[in-house]
């Protein structure tokens, strides 16, 4: 057993439980029987490794992961809930890892930087964290410099937090980072008219996400599932 492992094999047993058909009952399981912060901390490792290695299962881990939060029978930790830890952690993550020589710049479905905002997106989704480091990210890419090698990166990171939770940009809960609608689909439009996105499939998201801007929908919050994020990273490679 390793001493970061909060009990022997945890994120193998973890890993096993995500790929499940249904998760839920078998997580809930080794929480149940391992009810410590570290089992927590395995667990949402354990999730965004399953995500990462197959994007075009977000949607799927990460609502398995709300309802597992939600769940009845969700183990409690003292004065902490299942639901706070999984805050905190998933707070601890988004756009704060160092990843060092991990880190993969090129772009494509394994960029470090597009997996950082689905899981971003993903949270703010299904309501698992929201932090200012995430709506900052969201922000750096509408104002993303043209001609910067990394300005593509970040508009397409921006675009994919919108379009899986963009309402929340027009919310209190945004904070200082709070927009209109009408101001996010201006942005939008300014990187789609300097042709700051090269790739054709992200051009593709970026013209639905400045559409349902301008007609208002992200803030009703109708997005169609097939355009949480680029095609070329949910099906995992890119044409």
């Amino acid at each position: 057993m390793s001493e970061t492992e909060a009990f022997p094999n945890s994120g193998h047993l973890f890993q096993q439980a995500f790929a499940a058909t249904d998760p839920v009952p078998r997580l809930l399981q080794l929480l149940k029987q391992y009810p410590t912060y570290l089992a927590v901390h395995d667990l949402v490792v354990s999730y965004t490794e399953a995500v990462e290695e197959d994007p075009s299962r977000g949607q799927f881990l990460a609502s398995t992961l709300a309802r597992v939060r939600d769940s009845s029978d969700a183990p409690t930790f003292g004065t902490e809930t299942l639901s706070s830890y999984i805050n905190f952690v998933l707070a601890d993550q988004h756009f704060k890892v160092i990843h060092a020589d991990n880190e993969v710049k090129e772009y494509g479905p394994k960029n470090t930087y597009l997996l950082d905002s689905l899981l971003s997106g993903l949270s703010l989704k299904h309501g698992l964290t929201a932090t200012s480091d995430q709506y900052a990210a969201i922000d750096h890419g509408l104002d993303a410099p043209h001609g910067s090698d990394k300005s593509e990166v970040l508009v397409v990171g921006a675009c994919i937090q919108l379009l899986l939770h963009g309402s929340v940009i027009v919310t209190e809960f945004a904070g200082s980072y709070r927009k209109e609608a009408k101001v996010v689909a201006k942005k939008l439009k300014a990187q789609e008219v300097a042709g700051t996105v090269k790739d054709p499939y992200a051009i593709q998201v970026l013209e639905v996400c400045d559409l349902l801007q301008r007609e208002n929908r992200l803030t009703l919050c109708i997005i169609a599932d097939d355009f949480t994020c680029p095609n070329w990273l949910q099906a995992g490679k890119r044409p």
